[in-house]
């Protein structure tokens, strides 16, 4: 049965699914123009039409992309919820910010976001590539093909190929009986909404930046895979792949970190890393894209590694395009809190990340021996040699993280079970080991050079800060109490001290970031412009002081003295040792604070808590400090209580709060009430548990708004004042009337009092009239929360923007490099 839907923006959607085939087809065009306008045979005059064919495809292929993302950002802004992902993702109450977050929350706005971004990038090459234009473009329109045929949506055979962001609800879910009204857009007036979660101004960059962080893992892919065809590593092949090796690793880790301090601003676990597996899923390529970065280095000083430089790079993006399968496919559901849901994409998705695979073996296979590759060996004491060795820690770090992080994948394919209880405990006990040697490494091996290096002048060079950082770091492990130094016997009479990983590590840290500034100093004599790489690595040092300090050194505050059952039926379960039952306007002590829950306010759907902290000793005394934290919380019927932190940062620490529980709200059933029947006068009053009752008269013409009076009815109200504990007054008018021979009532409610008034009877004899109360009795209002120090967290974030500021430096210098020549 054909329906004529009323009020639907067909065109729209129609316009947009067009355009996502006009995109593959535009960029499958472009792929086959580059490929043959790079062609080692062609003549150049048949290689510059090609170039143009290539250049006016690419042209078509990124005005189709624009096209989808400005239609169904403005189908998003204007809650066209006919459409299924403006339904999914969207609501009316979300501002212009959030609606954004909505256009990449779902896997096919993220596509797209990838999409756009490697348009971008596509137009830089074509401006500055030259030479390299035509094989480095033909990879990166083939990558396009595969990520446009991710939103055609349309069916080959019985197979659906995409998932069109513009399908229709009524498509989407036809069985539904709504559907069969012509106006059931009148019965959709708001969207699923955003989820709480995203609700977050981190996840309108977060995504952005992490995305083009993927988006530029394709461009030294694509020049290694252009060196490859073209058989042709010279430096003009070097440098384009340098700076782009740098820039993806700087923005892939921006967006990481971005990341961490979404999850620490946002989310409830208490920290910014947790070994999720969709947050190793992006770690493990951008350590990977160091490792390919630093040997890259290697290979342009010395003409070593170009093999291990190539196979890395090209790891880089595979390990880009495994993460997309692990977190899109479905196969993460159970493991991760950020994977999407499967959209039966996960065989597309396969082909994707086969079909470079096997291309890049291919390649590899065919110039292997034809590769550059000097006859001798690197000598021991080379910053070449230690670049590499530096290199292949860093790679066995990212193997062992990516195994484990591919358990569901494994037991998926070999029937097995292995789950992986204490992410945290079970990544860091390994992880630490590697982070000592890599921070070893970051120490000493600029004071290398290329080629071969006098290694009594390095051990000069890095004598004084190797022992300087050895006490530092003595000093900062006594004032941070670790607990790591105890009496080993040796020989049944010498006492030494056992020193662990913690202060090894606080060693290595604090040695990586004077090492590097000495370097910067005595060899490169203050010239900031040449030291991007030290300040990196100053940058990464304190990154890891922060996680050492911060994260070993925790402190839990809201300690369950009482013994309270607030989680499981074991009292010593951690959740229940670290929550407290924080009722009321009744402070209790956590640490050096006394902690008071005073008030709550709503905004939208959450409802934000008003979290006292007072510094003092006892509940008396006269408080040194006072601060106020409002975490906020929200019980969603899919997720249960979506949790927001909020912290107080000071210079040396962060005092961290989230909510854990909060109370539900009762059914009218399981509300307790206190029922009360009175007989009064006129001008007598009643008291109840929470007012004051005053009969102030009886109207023989009731305003009640809920009565609707009939011809006959013989009615009237009592017009009744109650009044609060404080003083506040309010009105109800309970209705008695009389229907033909029936006797009825309207009650009145004053909500404000969960108090509920009915008008039963009328005694003339008496001149008093009968009414009955029923008083809500309000349940105590408490939460449940976790507060946390974290100490010297600062030194985390500090490290993060350095890391970064170095990367720039290095990025800026390559570029004037470029410019010069």
């Amino acid at each position: 049965m054909d329906i004529n839907y009323i009020g639907e923006l067909l065109w729209a959607g129609k316009l947009g699914h067009f355009m996502t085939i006009l995109s593959m087809m535009s960029a499958l065009f472009a792929t086959f123009a580059y490929l043959f306008a790079s062609s080692n045979t062609a003549t150049n005059e048949v290689k510059s039409s090609w170039l143009s064919l290539a250049r006016k495809g690419f042209l078509v292929h990124a005005f189709s992309v624009f096209s989808i993302i400005i239609i169904l950002f403005l189908l998003i802004f204007y809650h066209r919820y006919e459409y299924q992902y403006v339904y999914q993702h969207s609501s009316n109450d979300l501002p212009v910010y959030y609606m954004i977050s909505c256009f990449w929350e779902g896997q096919e706005g993220s596509f797209l976001l990838w999409t756009f971004w490697h348009i971008i990038l596509g137009f830089v090459v074509i401006f500055r590539a030259k030479k390299w234009e035509a094989p480095v473009m033909s990879v990166i329109n083939a990558t396009q093909v595969f990520l446009a045929a991710m939103l055609i949506g349309i069916y080959f055979f019985d197979y659906k190929v995409g998932s069109s962001p513009f399908i229709l609800m009524r498509d989407f879910m036809p069985n539904l009986p709504v559907f069969m009204r012509p106006n059931y857009l009148e019965f959709i007036s708001d969207g699923s909404g955003l989820n709480p979660l995203l609700q977050n101004y981190w996840m309108v960059i977060h995504p952005p930046v992490l995305f083009l962080g993927f988006a530029a893992t394709i461009l030294p892919f694509a020049y290694v895979l252009a060196g490859l065809y073209k058989k042709d590593f010279g430096k003009d092949w070097v440098k384009p792949t340098l700076n782009w090796s740098i820039f993806a690793s700087c923005i892939l880790g921006v967006g990481i970190l971005m990341g961490g301090a979404w999850a620490y601003e946002s989310l409830s676990f208490g920290g910014y890393w947790a070994w999720d597996p969709v947050e190793n899923a992006s770690l493990v390529p951008w350590i990977i894209s160091i490792c390919g970065l630093h040997t890259l280095l290697a290979y342009k000083h010395s003409g070593h590694s170009l093999r291990i430089t190539a196979i890395l790079l090209i790891a880089c993006f595979v390990l880009i395009l495994y993460s997309t399968f692990l977190t899109r496919s479905g196969i993460l559901g159970d493991t991760s809190v950020h994977a999407f849901t499967d959209l039966g994409m996960s065989g597309q998705l396969l082909v994707f990340l086969l079909s470079f695979i096997f291309l890049s073996i291919f390649l590899l296979a065919i110039n292997w021996r034809t590769m550059p590759s000097p006859e001798k060996e690197e000598n021991t004491w080379s910053r070449e040699f230690w670049l590499f060795v530096g290199s292949l820690v860093m790679t066995l770090l990212a193997v062992m993280i990516a195994i484990d992080t591919s358990w569901p994948v494994i037991n998926k394919l070999f029937g097995t079970n292995r789950v992986i209880i204490e992410p945290v405990e079970h990544y860091n006990r390994y992880s630490i080991w590697f982070s000592l040697i890599i921070l070893l490494l970051a120490a000493i091996t600029q004071f290398f050079k290329y080629k071969k290096t006098d290694i009594k002048k390095v051990g000069k060079a890095i004598a004084l800060t190797a022992i300087l950082s050895a006490v530092i770091a003595g000093v900062i492990s006594y004032f941070a109490q670790f607990e790591f130094i105890r009496p080993v016997s040796l020989f049944n009479s010498v006492d030494v001290p056992f020193v662990s990983t913690y202060y090894l590590l606080a060693w290595m840290s604090v040695w990586t970031i004077l090492a590097n500034a000495d370097y910067i100093i005595s060899v490169l004599k203050g010239k900031i412009n040449v030291s991007g790489a030290s300040v990196a690595h100053i940058g990464f040092g304190f990154m890891l002081l922060g996680v050492l300090i911060s994260s070993s050194k925790k402190q839990v505050i809201s300690l369950n003295k009482l013994g309270l059952q607030l989680f499981s039926q074991d009292v010593n379960d951690v959740n229940n040792l670290e929550n407290v039952y924080l009722a009321k306007n009744k402070p209790i002590q956590m640490g050096d604070y006394w902690v008071t829950y005073e008030s709550e306010f709503k905004d939208r759907d959450y409802t934000f808590y008003n979290i006292n902290y007072q510094r003092k000793k006892t509940q008396t005394d006269v408080p040194t400090e006072t601060f106020t934290l409002t975490p906020n919380a929200i019980t969603n019927p899919d997720m249960g209580l979506v949790s927001n932190p909020d912290t107080k940062h000071y210079f040396t620490k962060d005092v961290f709060t989230y909510l854990t529980s909060i109370p539900r709200e009762l059914d009218e059933s399981e509300k307790a009430k206190n029922f009360k029947e009175v007989e009064i006068a006129i001008g007598d009053t009643v008291a109840l548990n929470k007012s004051l009752i005053l009969l102030e008269k009886i109207n023989p013409t009731p305003t009640n708004p809920n009565y609707f009076g009939l011809p006959g009815d013989i009615a009237a109200g009592a017009s009744i004042i109650a009044m609060d504990l404080t003083k506040n007054e309010f009105r109800a008018e309970p209705v008695y009337f009389v229907r033909g021979m029936e006797e009825d009532n309207i009650a009145d409610e004053i909500e404000e009092l969960g108090l509920k008034i009915s008008f039963t009877k009328i005694n003339p004899a008496k001149n008093t009239v009968v009414l009955q109360f029923e008083e809500e009795e309000k349940p105590e209002e408490f939460v449940i929360m976790k507060a946390m120090i974290f100490p010297y967290i600062n030194l985390l974030w500090l490290g993060c923007i350095v890391m970064t500021i170095g990367f720039i430096m290095a990025l800026r210098r390559r570029m004037k490099e470029r410019v010069k020549v």
